[in-house]
């Protein structure tokens, strides 16, 4: 029989590691493991750029940017808009507009350490700066309407 100007015809059926069609798919295997990597990687910097555009047009509105991990919808200014304000009408907390701060100048009646004072209240509310013990104390006394209020508003310290 001949076997067509080969002399070692040991490795016709193509089972060589190096050469056969093993080492095809073993190569096929790697390039589709890095293929799937490639995908994994790319999802997620579309996930993190679209929490981005989220997270920007949220802020925009006034609204913080942890919000951002609430909404799941697209990444569309408008529809994130939408959401933004439909939830807030659901829950409160504004009307969608930003919020502009409010420059407030303290009454006239007060002058120099107290109002200095005022000014970083007002200033500390619009930043949601939360109160300290003592600003609380200070509320609960001033909205005592008699002695008793007094003495249970210094009782719940």
């Amino acid at each position: 029989m001949s076997n067509w100007g080969i002399e070692d015809d040991s490795n016709l059926a193509g089972d060589n590691e190096n050469t056969g069609p093993k080492a095809l798919r073993d190569a096929y295997a790697a390039l589709k493991k890095k293929d799937e990597e490639k995908d994994q990687r790319i999802a997620a910097l579309e996930r993190n750029l679209q929490t981005q555009q989220v997270q920007a047009t949220l802020s925009e509105l006034g609204i913080p940017a942890a919000a951002a991990a609430q909404y799941k919808g697209e990444t569309d200014p408008d529809k994130v808009k939408e959401w933004a304000t439909t939830m807030q009408s659901i829950f409160g907390g504004g009307s969608g507009v930003p919020n502009t701060p409010i420059t407030s100048n303290p009454p006239a009646a007060l002058e120099g350490d107290t109002a200095s004072q005022y000014q970083r209240m007002t200033e500390a509310g619009q930043q949601g700066t939360p109160l300290g013990s003592g600003e609380v104390l200070a509320g609960r006394v001033a909205d005592a309407k008699n002695l008793k209020d007094l003495l249970a508003a210094w009782q719940s310290v």
